[in-house]
């Protein structure tokens, strides 16, 4: 039902009444008016979304021609007092929502208690920054979406999913300081400062913007590779740690703890001390010489040993449930990688790690910095630890669905930099003549552009220009080929006569 009357805007504070209604209605003013309604509430003049509130009391000492919002909803939907608002009945299948993300902090909420806290939102009405209590489960809707698209307020029904997002999780975050970290990127960075100075910055500021408080634990590791042929060429004591891969190579995994289980409000001090392990690295993992050892280097990105990696964090995970910690929900493990997603891994070991994975409800983060290729990542290369390989067979594959990928670019260099194609196109001939008069355009000929594609191409001009020798043009050469040929011909004729 709408209607064009306006009404006077009041606004009340929370408890106004004996009651925390954000709005109350009388019953003598809107008859039409029954509990459970959807109101549209909106001043006539201005171009901001809507508020949506839904009746939830009636009260009949309200004044006359007038409708009370809460504060704090009206200052979120830039309401004014005593202004005129115009006031509607929306059906709520108009305005139901899609999705509703809900963000809590510092409290443990089982998937128990969010089955129902999601419950107890059904068939309510939901806005941007509204705080939602249940059972002691406090939570504040952050994003509202209809249609793939961000909306302030809507209705929620019993097709409306939830999400729910905790800031205050268990993290861990590992960097892989495989030899691409030393390498430069297309915009001459190296990969370990796009990593720490783009993507791990960029972390850090959004966790204090939007009020983090994750428990986190960084990790660098890495693989190192030995020369050596015999288990007898290493230290007998250091022997337990060498591992020997399926090519029958040594080699021997890292690992490096920068930060444990650490809650901190400003992030970007550990940054620094990253950079100085950066330096010291080559040392610790045995890249120079150490006594004892054979010359050892850096594996790549693609030998590296990203799984074992995880697993690290699986461990600890798969304990959630003993001596639980119920000032945070959540647990989720970041790689940084200088990669392109493409890793060369055992088979019985990616199987185990994804079991262990979707058993636990454990989300997997693979963050690259190098460029996207044009094949589909992440993309798991498999080999078996014991088995011979057989020469005849082809590569094995495998697209694991359970990793959350994502290539990082930083937002500066897009803003500064201009598009580098991923597939360079033969450049294109422009033209260069137009119209002398105006009659040959139509109104509504598209305009040519830069990028614009030719309706037609003349290849063999191309190819003539691209592989033309150096001097005359052809068509020069050809002339003056043929006034020789004609002069010979002329001069055989007047030497037969």
């Amino acid at each position: 039902m709408k209607t064009s009357r306006s009404y006077k805007l009041v606004l009340h504070k929370k408890g106004f009444g004996g009651s925390d209604d954000e709005l109350v209605v009388n019953p003598k003013v809107f008859p039409h008016v029954s509990l459970g309604d959807i109101i549209e509430i909106a001043h006539p003049t201005d171009e901001y979304s809507p508020l949506l509130l839904q009746v939830k009391s009636l009260k009949e000492d309200l004044q006359k021609e007038t409708i009370s919002v809460d504060q704090t909803v009206a200052q979120a939907f830039k309401l004014r007092a005593y202004q005129d608002v115009i006031v509607n009945i929306v059906d709520p299948k108009d305005v139901t929502l899609d999705l509703v993300e809900l963000t809590f902090k510092d409290q443990y909420i089982g998937r128990g208690d969010m089955w129902r806290l999601k419950k107890s939102l059904v068939s309510t009405c939901a806005y941007v920054t509204q705080k939602v209590e249940f059972a002691g489960i406090r939570a504040q809707a952050s994003e509202l979406w209809v249609k793939g698209e961000k909306v302030t307020c809507g209705y929620i029904s019993e097709d409306t999913r939830v999400v729910f997002r905790s800031t205050s999780a268990m993290v861990y975050i590992f960097i892989q300081m495989s030899c691409e970290m030393w390498d430069f990127d297309i915009y001459g960075d190296l990969y370990f400062e796009k990593a720490v100075n783009g993507f791990l910055s960029d972390l850090f500021a959004k966790w204090k913007e939007k009020n983090c408080s994750h428990e986190v634990t960084v990790v660098l590791f890495s693989r190192t590779f030995y020369n050596a042929k015999t288990l007898e060429e290493f230290p007998e004591i250091l022997r337990g740690s060498i591992r020997q891969n399926h090519e029958g190579r040594f080699y021997e995994d890292f690992y490096r703890v920068v930060a444990q289980n650490e809650r901190r409000d400003e992030w970007m001090s550990l940054l620094v001390t990253i950079k100085k392990l950066f330096i010291q690295y080559p040392v610790l993992v045995r890249l120079k010489e150490a006594d004892g050892f054979p010359v050892g280097f850096n594996s790549t990105a693609v030998q590296g040993n990203y799984l074992e990696a995880i697993n690290l964090s699986f461990n600890v995970f798969d304990k959630h449930y003993i001596n639980r910690n119920f000032d945070r929900t959540g647990q989720m493990s970041v790689v940084v990688t200088p990669g392109v997603g493409v890793l060369e891994v055992d088979r019985l070991l990616m199987i185990l790690t994804k079991q262990r994975m979707i058993d636990n409800g454990i989300g997997v983060d693979l963050v690259c910095m190098g460029e996207q290729p044009l094949h589909a990542v992440p993309l798991f290369k498999l080999h078996n630890r014991t088995t011979a390989r057989d020469l005849r067979v082809g590569d094995d594959y495998n697209l694991p669905h359970w990793i959350n990928h994502s290539f990082y670019t930083s937002k500066s260099l897009n803003s500064c930099s201009s598009f580098t194609p991923r597939i360079k196109l033969a450049g294109q001939k422009l033209h260069a003549e137009t119209f002398k008069s105006s009659k040959g355009h139509t109104l509504c000929a598209p305009k040519d552009s830069d990028n614009s594609l030719p309706i037609q191409v003349d290849y063999e001009a191309y190819d003539d220009q691209v592989f033309r020798l150096p001097g005359p043009s052809r068509i020069q050469r050809s002339t003056n080929f043929r006034m020789v040929r004609e002069r010979e011909t002329s001069a055989k004729k007047s030497r037969g006569s």
